[in-house]
């Protein structure tokens, strides 16, 4: 299995076979709440990978791991066939009905999905996002990789993960709801997992614009991650298991 950043933000491709399967895809060059950009936009930095490598018509599966706006990104997963089988959230299925997917599937935690070559397992995320979204593994005969969005639950139970996508740039809303996990929440995330491997995700939010910036609270580590030390830093940069 190959993971590959897909973006500058929080976007993951998994190559396994003849497998594609992406993860909060962002292939627009900007990246807006719906009909509200005063409110929340992010500008793109990098060609994504996706794009770059022409691969839109290979994707085989979506995973979409919240309804938020930077994760479900309708202007780019419009670009996908719309029989795309996608797993995701039951605010999320919502949406996508809506847009005209028809091939939705409301995940649910620990449960298990069969995605061809690879093997989904949902997991419950950490406060406060228990309740809106979800982490997971995704799995082949040979490795593992778990991927929590955004805060990590410490009460999960999970065994041989070789590799890490977790959160290292603490954000507060209004300084005191994080929403976002810090270097050393990271690192001891990691331990816990015992993975070998450990890869940033939703790095640097100060690129994150508009209204709701202003009540946010970040300390940015992402440009210290060599101190664990971190893979997949770059678009495109990628880690076989």
């Amino acid at each position: 299995m190959q993971i590959i950043r897909g973006d500058d933000y929080q976007s993951w491709v998994y190559s396994n076979e003849k497998d594609l399967v992406i993860v909060d895809p962002w292939l627009t060059k900007k990246q807006v709440f719906p009909k509200l950009n005063w409110l929340l936009n992010r500008k793109s930095t990098e060609e994504p990978y996706l794009l770059k490598n022409k691969l839109i018509d290979r994707v085989t599966h979506i995973i979409i791991t919240a309804h938020f706006s930077d994760h479900l990104d309708l202007d780019t997963l419009n670009l996908f066939k719309k029989t795309t089988p996608i797993f995701t959230t039951n605010s999320a299925y919502k949406v996508l009905i809506k847009s005209g997917f028809t091939n939705v599937k409301i995940v649910g935690i620990d449960h298990e999905y069969k995605l061809n070559s690879l093997t989904l397992k949902i997991y419950k995320a950490g406060k406060p996002y228990n309740t809106t979204t979800f982490a997971y593994s995704l799995a082949d005969s040979r490795a593992k990789v778990f991927h929590e969005p955004h805060m990590f639950n410490s009460e999960l139970q999970i065994d041989n993960v070789d590799a890490c996508i977790i959160t290292v740039d603490m954000v507060k809303v209004f300084g005191l709801v994080q929403v976002s996990m810090g270097l050393n929440q990271a690192k001891i995330a990691k331990s816990k997992l015992n993975a070998k491997y450990f890869i940033a995700t939703g790095i640097a939010p100060k690129r994150t614009k508009g209204l709701i910036s202003y009540i946010l609270s970040i300390k940015e580590s992402y440009q210290r991650i060599d101190l664990l030390p971190a893979s997949c830093q770059r678009v495109g940069d990628s880690l076989s298991l």
